[in-house]
This record gives structure tokens, C-alpha cells and sequence, in this order.
């Protein structure tokens, strides 16, 4: 809502947003936001020691496969849930974590990649009604008009994070109808593709902040 309908519609949101910028610091734990590239360093020691076993190399080499992986990200799921302090989800078809304390939800997008930080998509793949209105059946005994939507840029390298951004996924809503809407071949999936510099303006549309975290290796302030 822009700050021309506020005083036309006369309806109550935070004012002070405009005022004050929508972005906040996301309070993340600094003892989880390096795990991975300490870990693939171990790994890579173990690869390259003479004197250690081929069982241990084979395991070494497994886990920083995974970590590589672009089929699968629940490694990097997993330690977001630790990173913000809340509980891991790892039921299939649901949230990915949750906030206990208010039971809010969240559903979180690592993304492996080089450069674009920002503009990199993420995609919510095969996309439907029910997935938009949070009526699945995984989804319905969290506080879902409080959910949290997740974007999380890894260097495809090194497994670290590079920046962590934190948006409600309640301003995804429209967009997300309207691309549901959009003509499709009977056996095409539905993706809805989006990224942080969407986002970005999508909680400037709705007036609703948003939280970050910037890891100063790759973007300074």
C-alpha cells in the first residue's frame, strides 16, 4: 500500500515504516554460519591424508558430494533451522522450520550459485491452490498468516552462506495467483520463480519489513 492510499483509505499500518526504512539485521547464531566450510575442509584433509583408510575417504568424499549437490538441499535446510534458532521440519510437502515460541512457519530456498546474488530465482515448483492458501494438510496446524519465506544465496564453491534474507510469504500471495493463471501446456508444471530483489520490492508494495544478513566475505556494507 502506497502512502497516498493510507490517508485515502484511512487504514492502520505501521507509518513509521516509511519513515524508518523496512529493512532490519536478522539476529542469526554465529555458531552455526561456518559449519560447512570447516567441514569440507576437514573433509578435503581426509581426502588428500596418505595415511588415512579408503572408508574414510569414501565418506569424506559423500558428504562434500552432497554439499555440492543440486538435487538436494537438505543439508543447507537443516542448518538455517540452527542458524535462526528454531526447530527443524523435515516432513516432506510442508515447512521447512518452525518458531515454537509463536508457532510460526517457515519455508526456506538455499540456493547454490557464483554471482547475482540478489537476482538469482528460487522456484516454489509445482505450485498450486492449495499450496498459495496453506491449506495442505502439513500446513494446517501452524500460524500460517505469520509465515516466513526464506532466501538463502550459498557460493557453490566453498558451502558458505552468503547472504540470508528473511520476507513474510504473505507478500508473495497475489503474484503467485497471477502466475497461477498463466496459460499452460495440460503435462507443464506450474513454477513460480522469485528472488531476493523481488521480494525486496514486494514488502516495499505491502509496506512489510524484512530482515537480513550479509556474510562481509562477499558483500560489503
Amino acid at each position: 500500500m502506497s502512502i497516498v492510499d493510507y490517508y485515502n483509505k484511512k487504514k492502520e499500518f505501521k507509518i513509521v515504516d516509511y519513515y524508518n526504512g523496512l529493512s532490519e539485521p536478522l539476529v542469526i547464531n554465529e555458531d552455526y554460519i561456518h559449519t560447512f566450510i570447516e567441514d569440507k575442509k576437514y573433509c578435503e584433509q581426509i581426502i588428500n591424508d596418505p595415511n588415512k583408510s579408503q572408508q574414510e575417504k569414501r565418506i569424506a568424499n559423500g558428504f562434500i558430494s552432497s554439499l555440492m549437490s543440486h538435487a538436494s538441499n537438505d543439508l543447507f535446510e537443516e542448518q538455517i533451522s540452527k542458524i535462526l534458532g528454531i526447530t527443524n521440519i523435515e516432513s516432506k510437502h510442508g515447512w521447512d522450520g518452525n518458531d515454537k515460541n509463536n508457532n510460526e512457519p517457515y519455508e526456506y530456498k538455499p540456493t547454490k550459485i557464483k554471482k547475482n546474488y540478489f537476482g538469482s530465482n528460487v522456484n516454489i515448483n509445482d505450485d498450486s491452490e492449495n499450496k498459495i492458501h496453506n491449506t495442505t494438510k502439513q500446513k494446517k496446524v501452524y500460524n500460517n498468516h505469520e509465515a516466513n519465506f526464506i532466501i538463502a544465496p550459498i557460493n557453490k564453491d566453498t558451502s558458505e552462506f552468503i547472504c540470508i534474507y528473511k520476507f513474510k510469504e504473505h507478500i508473495l500471495y497475489e503474484s503467485r495467483l497471477l502466475n497461477l493463471d498463466k496459460y499452460r501446456k495440460p503435462t507443464q508444471r506450474c513454477i513460480y520463480g522469485t528472488n531476493i530483489n523481488k521480494c525486496i520490492e514486494l514488502s516495499k508494495k505491502y509496506s512489510e519489513k524484512y530482515y537480513k544478513w550479509h556474510n562481509p566475505k562477499f558483500i560489503t556494507p
